[in-house]
């Protein structure tokens, strides 16, 4: 729980610190340009919109990894929340079955000093 909110509170900070470079670099007269070639030309961006392009495709490769790992360890964690139901419904049948022993045993206790008694 504790790795949780260090994760978000990175994150938060890590988003908090785009949104601040991607004002400060908004204005394309006053930043780097970035010159793509094309077959026609070039096209320059600011650097605004390639800070912005990383940051998304950052986001689209970590939430399509995320489905990758979730798909291919669905299988796995589906047999051990299976595993895990079978352990506790056998630990409820022990359970029962040591309570039934239990005053099995007491019933005989007393059925043994009610014939020592009688002797």
């Amino acid at each position: 729980m504790k790795s949780k909110f260090i994760f978000i509170a990175i994150e938060t900070v890590l988003f908090i610190l785009l949104v601040y470079l991607l004002y400060v670099n908004y204005d394309v007269k006053t930043t780097s340009e970035f010159a793509v070639a094309l077959k026609d030309g070039t096209v320059k961006l600011s650097t605004f919109f390639v800070i912005l392009g990383i940051y998304f495709f950052g986001v689209f490769s970590g939430f399509v990894y995320s489905m990758v790992l979730g798909s291919r360890y669905k299988d796995q964690i589906e047999f051990y929340a299976r595993k895990t139901e079978k352990l506790s419904v056998q630990n409820e049948i022990d359970t029962d079955e040591r309570e039934a022993l239990q005053r099995k045993i007491a019933s005989l206790e007393i059925a043994l000093d009610n014939a020592l008694k009688n002797k």
